[in-house]
């Protein structure tokens, strides 16, 4: 998909009635002409400033809509006349339309590589958000639970649930399953998916065996006996359910043994160990969400404005990934037939900065020239903001102390 035309399905997202009939929580919002209509207040909330509501307020009625901006409290008062689904669908219709079988997606041997993986979310500190989405651990700071089904080649989130914070990840993988199965199953039926080491149960292998759907799992260091005495080397054991599990364990260069099972048979172990290296973009996706998206700035205190915010994030985060796709590729024209020492891509938060300002107007301009000279300025720009990519790079894993958020001293509604 090209950016101009995510940005054209946002656009006709925005702009449908169906959109506001399906979102109005109340009968008679947005009846009468006020200084911001619907359509402003998803524009809004869609532009990716991180600083206080007011000051977000201030700029948007200055570089989009002109007059006199409204006040924080009166577009609290707004926002909580419709949900979250024009967010929502913002995220899944490009989702469906991208998958469809229309567009070249990057493939390995064949295979779309998906990876699913849980995250929590700190929320503001109001009882309200504590009732709806609870607390995690012993902290009196509420959060909510979050698990995504992602692309690892592509960049693209396929799935996104957000739920308490109390969630079972296998659980939720089991809904992203379903969701492959039912509204992806030319996808499903040649895709694989990467779990890390709190997925693995039998009762998951199970459901993946017969979803026909091929997966490359970490197990724990202790998982069940059949897995535990299995041989270091390339093995195969049989679960209760019938399913044949592959079960492949290797020595670590810190001499720790890693256990992988999967029931792909036919893939050579080396090439195993580095599919599920592929894993490591989905910690980058939640990188990408939390700190360059910002995710967890939310700016309402409600259970609606969380979700509104979430959804938000979720729906530009893929149209991200659609400007990322074109500035790389602007990137690889330009480096062309020169001789470099490194590929390179374009410089996600440079680029999400970049967005902050020009995408919405693009979008909503009602101009497809106009639309379309925008964005080719944005791709130019980004082409010039590079990093070096370093195939097989690490680092030491260095916990950070825990970041306490007080909510209390934001400008939050």
């Amino acid at each position: 998909m090209l950016s101009i035309e995510h940005l054209e399905s946002f656009a006709a997202l925005i702009l449908a009635s169906e959109t506001l009939t399906a979102a109005r929580l109340r009968k008679g919002a947005f009846t009468r002409k006020r200084s911001m209509t619907f359509v402003d207040a998803l524009s809004f909330m869609l532009s990716m400033w991180t600083t206080t509501i007011q000051t977000r307020l201030n700029a948007f009625f200055y570089r989009m809509k002109g007059g006199k901006p409204i006040s924080q409290q009166a577009f609290s008062q707004l926002r909580a006349n419709f949900d979250h689904s024009p967010f929502e669908k913002m995220m899944r219709e490009p989702v469906m339309k991208e998958y469809s079988g229309d567009y070249n997606l990057p493939l390995w041997n064949g295979y779309h590589v998906l990876g699913v993986d849980g995250s929590y979310v700190q929320l503001p500190r109001e009882d309200r958000l504590r009732r709806e989405f609870g607390i995690r651990g012993e902290g009196a700071c509420p959060s909510a639970g979050i698990s995504v089904l992602f692309d690892v080649l592509h960049g693209w989130a396929i799935d996104a649930i957000l739920t308490h914070a109390n969630m079972n990840e296998r659980v939720e993988c089991a809904k992203h399953i379903a969701f492959l199965c039912e509204h992806l199953p030319h996808i499903a039926k040649s895709s694989v998916l990467l779990l890390d080491r709190g997925y693995p149960s039998e009762e998951l292998f199970g459901k993946l065996h017969s979803s026909g759907l091929k997966y490359l799992a970490r197990c724990k260091s202790r998982f069940i006996a059949q897995v535990n005495d299995a041989p270091v080397g390339d093995s195969r054991i049989t679960l209760k359910n019938g399913s044949v599990v592959r079960i492949v364990k290797f020595a670590l260069p810190n001499g720790d043994i890693e256990t992988l099972a999967t029931n792909m048979y036919d893939i050579p172990q080396e090439q195993l160990q580095i599919l599920y290296t592929m894993r490591w973009n989905v910690e980058i996706l939640y990188f990408r969400l939390k700190q360059e998206l910002c995710v967890e700035k939310f700016s309402g205190k409600t259970p609606n404005s969380v979700r509104q915010d979430f959804w938000a994030s979720m729906a530009i985060l893929n149209c991200v990934a659609t400007f990322q796709h074109e500035s790389d590729a602007a990137i690889e024209k330009c480096h062309e037939g020169k001789p470099t020492k490194n590929t390179y891509q374009t410089r996600t938060s440079d680029l999400i900065i970049t967005l902050r300002d020009r995408f919405i107007f693009a979008a909503l301009c009602g101009h497809p020239t106009l639309a379309a000279l925008e964005i080719e300025d944005v791709i130019k720009t980004m082409a010039r903001s590079v990093s070096a990519v370093r195939p097989g790079r690490s680092f030491p894993r260095r916990p950070k102390p825990y970041l306490f958020v007080n909510h209390h001293l934001k400008s939050h509604l």
